[in-house]
């Protein structure tokens, strides 16, 4: 590869990392995928938005050092591709930590990445991919947050209704005295 060509590359890969304050940065190691599982993998890929692109290590450590990112040292060793997507970072991991193929191998092992601008380990990342998406935990906490207000107008209202229920068993009783 001329140099023309890799600085093209590495150019490109910085772009890349330049996003990681406004979008999720991951470095997965590929395994044993298929050339045809891969090709359905990136147009599932494509169509979700998310950026999938295999890079030589010594590209990416060089694009890392120029832009001063601080990545742990084993990212380079193996294969590695480079992810980058704007989408929630739960759903993002979970799609590359569930991928598996027939007989049930992962396709993907997480190494790392940036998350919110800050970096999370192989094992922080699997962890993350076990939560749920970022719209579920959010309604949980709305749900949390109005429970105790919903509780105080029923106990606030109870004595009225108590006394529209007493009102209204008077009458019916007056009623049936008054047809007697």
């Amino acid at each position: 590869m001329k140099r023309e060509e890799k600085r093209k590359i590495i150019d490109e890969i910085e772009e890349q990392l330049k996003k990681v304050a406004s979008s999720n940065v991951f470095f997965v190691d590929f395994k044993s995928v298929k050339a045809n599982d891969i090709a359905n993998l990136r147009k599932d890929f494509r169509s979700s938005g998310i950026y999938y692109k295999v890079v030589k290590n010594d590209l990416l450590r060089i694009a890392c050092a120029e832009l001063n990112f601080k990545v742990p040292p084993d990212i380079f060793q193996g294969s590695v591709a480079l992810v980058v997507s704007s989408m929630d970072s739960t759903a993002l991991i979970k799609k590359f930590v569930e991928a598996k193929d027939a007989d049930e191998r992962p396709y993907f092992e997480m190494k790392g990445g940036f998350v919110d601008g800050n970096y999370l380990t192989s094992s922080e990342l699997v962890a993350l991919s076990k939560l749920p998406p970022r719209g579920v935990i959010v309604g949980k906490l709305l749900y949390l947050l109005n429970s105790p207000i919903q509780r105080l107008v029923t106990v606030l209202s109870k004595p009225e209704r108590d006394l529209v229920t007493v009102l209204n068993q008077i009458k019916e009783k007056r009623e049936s005295l008054v047809t007697n």
